[in-house]
């Protein structure tokens, strides 16, 4: 039996050796405050936003719930992204449809917030929305998103989060309502008991 012979310490060992747990702790007040951050501007604007979707605003407020990606530290990751806000529903393998508030990040782009829809079978609310031909509105096959710049403070994060919750609102507005492309309330409703 050969035993392999042992690396020497990488300056990334011997470094977390000292501080990893301060920045892990850095890591975990960043995605709750940021998290904080944009609950704050969404449930300042809930009456605004419900409206728009033509979604009960308590069934919105009561169903984000916090996401991150990467969710876990034994999730496989290269480090290249990170994303941290709200998601509704807060189970999305389930669903056929959600919305998510972020902060994301990825290597060679700035931060910046997304204000973003999924549908798994986009169909008619993407030919709806591409028809539009709204400005700052990206579009995917079936996504959907508004994206702001994180810039300099006085302008960081809750600006970006107002801004792109501005956008949101009008794109919504625009369209009629993300209430015309889901099923039925009935269906919704039986299976969010799941």
């Amino acid at each position: 039996m050969v035993i392999p012979k042992q690396q020497s310490d990488s300056e990334l060992l011997r470094e977390g050796c000292h501080s990893y747990h301060k920045a892990l702790f850095a890591v975990m007040q960043f995605r709750r405050e940021a998290q904080e951050a944009i609950r704050a501007a969404v449930d300042e604007r809930i009456d605004e936003i419900a409206a728009a979707l033509k979604l009960g605003k308590t069934e919105i407020s009561e169903g984000l719930t916090p996401y991150a990606k990467p969710a876990n530290l034994a999730q496989t990751w290269d480090g290249s992204e990170a994303e941290v806000g709200l998601r509704y529903p807060g189970k999305p393998w389930e669903a056929k449809w959600g919305i998510w508030f972020y902060f994301g990040i990825e290597d060679g782009e700035a931060g910046g917030v997304l204000a973003y829809v999924w549908f798994k079978e986009p169909g008619p609310v993407m030919r709806k929305l591409a028809s539009l031909g709204i400005e700052g509105l990206e579009i995917s096959d079936c996504e959907a998103w508004i994206w702001e710049a994180i810039g300099e403070s006085p302008d960081g994060l809750t600006a970006a989060i107002h801004r792109a919750l501005d956008s949101w609102i009008g794109v919504w507005r625009k369209v009629g309502g993300l209430q015309q492309f889901l099923p039925p309330r009935k269906v919704r409703e039986g299976r969010a008991g799941n």
